[in-house]
């Protein structure tokens, strides 16, 4: 049991070792420089719409608008947290969530 065991982990590891020695590389190293074209989008794309800038992400919320702004850094932390706790309160104020106590029994 215990040499089918070994005999299994030793396969494994000549076969990782294998398939690392003879893995081709894509952005140079052993096997030498990069063969090919490049990345699909610069084959398969006319070089207008491949050079196009990515598409600036949009916000379905005032949530997800104050997000983007903090990961593009027009935001600190500090004025974050203070416009989320402004919306916070404003949704408290519009929409109330009431506590287990406070609803009453089961309409029937």
């Amino acid at each position: 049991m215990i040499a089918m065991l070994l005999l299994c982990v030793v396969g494994a590891a000549l076969l990782a070792a294998l398939t690392l020695a003879f893995w081709p590389y894509r952005r140079g190293g052993v096997a030498g420089p990069a063969t090919g074209p490049g990345p699909l989008s610069a084959v398969l794309l006319p070089s207008a719409v491949a050079d196009a800038p990515p598409p600036v992400p949009r916000a379905a919320s005032t949530e997800g608008l104050l997000v983007i702004q903090l990961l593009r850094g027009e935001l600190d932390p500090g004025h974050y947290r203070n416009a989320m706790a402004a919306l916070a309160a404003r949704d408290e104020t519009r929409h109330p969530m009431r506590l287990p106590g406070e609803i009453g029994p089961a309409a029937e």
